[in-house]
């Protein structure tokens, strides 16, 4: 399957899920909106559950790919990091993607096992990438991955909570940038570089 194939079917998942919610969307649905099958969308993605997990991680997957150019970047942490906050915050702030959180907290309960394969592909991926920069950069250790939760928490914070209970919440550029200006700003506070030896 070709990526604009894979575009399309994502996009019409997410469109239906949007909709429905997880419970009441259909593959059926699905697959019609995409205009595939619904044995070419069970070949490509087994379960409901896979379809929901694939169309987070098309969003989280970018928001990853430049992991490498972090790690061999020759800029100040301060910057880096700034990048990623800012990067990590658009994404969660951005309607569709925001919406489609909502949904998973609504059904976390009712669907432990999709949240969990969540939690795994897309948070702790997250955590383990950032634990991997901040080590490259002795910032935050022994306990690298720990550090990086810590990065994460203080760049959403109270945003997640905000975003999910208050509808008329907006975050301007500004806002976005002073946002993770402190951020940064606390962790390396908390946990400054340490010399290279």
């Amino acid at each position: 399957m070709n990526e604009a194939d894979r575009k399309r079917i994502l996009d019409s998942t997410a469109q239906v899920f949007l909709e429905k919610g997880f419970q009441r969307a259909s593959t059926a649905e699905i697959a019609r909106r995409a205009r595939t099958s619904k044995q070419t969308l069970y070949g490509l993605f087994p379960s409901k559950s896979d379809l929901f997990v694939a169309v987070i991680r098309s969003h989280t997957d970018e928001l990853f790919s430049h992991h490498i150019e972090y790690l061999e970047s020759n800029a100040p942490p301060q910057v880096v990091l700034a990048d990623m906050g800012r990067r990590t915050l658009l994404l969660f702030s951005a309607p569709r993607f925001l919406a489609l959180y909502k949904i998973l907290v609504a059904e976390a309960h009712n669907f432990p096992g999709l949240a969990r394969e969540l939690w795994q592909c897309c948070v702790l991926r997250g955590h383990r990438l950032l634990a991997e920069y901040l080590r490259s950069q002795r910032i935050g250790g022994p306990s690298y991955q720990k550090a990086a939760a810590r990065f994460v928490s203080l760049i959403l914070g109270n945003f997640l909570i905000d975003a999910t209970l208050n509808p008329d919440l907006q975050l301007s550029e500004s806002m976005l940038r002073a946002r993770v200006r402190e951020a940064v700003r606390d962790f390396l506070s908390l946990y400054p570089a340490r010399a290279r030896k």
